[in-house]
C-alpha cells in the first residue's frame, strides 16, 4: 500500500455530475447561437475563461452575453443557464469525504470554477446532508480566487505551497489527463476518475502516512 497524507478531489466530474449538453440549451434559449465556443467540460474561453481565472466579474459576463444576442438578458437568467451544467454530488460520495477525515486524511479541492457556480454549490449540494462545504474538506482552492487556472503547473505548485503538503504524501483525483499529466510531473500521486465512476475502490491502494 502507498502511504499518503493528502487527498486532492476536482469538483466537476469527480465529485459532482454535469450535463453540458443541457447547458448549451439553456445558453442557446438565451439566444447565444454557439454556446460550444466557450463552454466545454474541461476548459472554457472567451468571457467564460475570465471568471474561472478570476480576471473576469459576472457583470462583464451578462454584459457580454446581452451584447451577444442584441438584447438585455436578466443576470438570473444567464446564472440558472450556466448553473444547469451541474447535477448534484451523489449522497455517497459526500460519505465518503466525511469517512476519509475521519480516517485521518487530509481532504483537499482543487477546481477550476467560477463564483457563479461555486456559489450555488456551496449553498445546494454542499448543504443537503445539513452540514457545510467545510465539513467536507481541510481546505478548498478555487481558481477564480488563485487567478490560475488548471493544467497550470503554477494552480498545483501554489496549492501544495498554501496548503502545506508534499506531492509525493499526495493523491490527485481529477477527470481531465491535462490536470492528471501534470500533477503527475509535479510529483503528484494521480488517478483521472471517468464520468459517474465510483471510485472508492481506489483508497484500498492507499494508507494514511504517520
Amino acid at each position: 500500500m502507498i502511504p499518503i497524507r493528502t487527498i486532492v478531489f476536482d469538483l466537476g466530474g469527480v465529485l459532482i455530475d454535469y450535463d453540458l449538453p443541457r447547458c448549451l440549451e439553456a445558453f442557446r434559449r438565451l439566444g447565444l447561437a454557439e454556446p460550444a465556443r466557450w463552454i466545454n467540460p474541461y476548459k472554457q474561453s472567451g468571457v467564460f475563461l475570465t471568471l474561472e481565472n478570476g480576471s473576469g466579474k459576472p457583470e462583464d459576463l451578462y454584459r457580454y452575453l446581452s451584447d451577444q444576442v442584441g438584447h438585455p438578458l436578466d443576470p438570473r437568467s444567464i446564472d440558472e443557464a450556466w448553473c444547469s451544467f451541474l447535477l448534484d454530488i451523489p449522497d455517497y460520495k459526500l460519505d465518503m469525504l466525511r469517512t476519509l477525515r475521519r480516517q485521518g486524511y487530509q481532504v483537499f479541492m482543487l477546481s477550476n470554477t467560477n463564483v457563479i457556480m461555486f456559489d450555488w454549490m456551496r449553498r445546494t449540494v454542499f448543504t443537503k446532508q445539513g452540514g457545510t462545504l467545510m465539513d467536507y474538506f481541510d481546505r478548498v482552492f478555487l481558481s477564480y480566487e488563485m487567478k490560475l487556472v488548471k493544467p497550470d503547473p503554477a494552480i498545483f505548485e501554489q496549492m501544495a505551497r498554501d496548503g502545506g503538503i508534499s506531492p509525493e504524501e499526495t493523491l490527485l483525483i481529477d477527470d481531465s489527463a491535462a490536470n492528471v499529466a501534470t500533477a503527475a510531473s509535479l510529483g503528484f500521486h494521480t488517478y483521472q476518475a471517468q464520468v459517474h465512476e465510483d471510485f472508492r475502490s481506489l483508497f484500498d491502494r492507499y494508507t494514511l502516512k504517520p
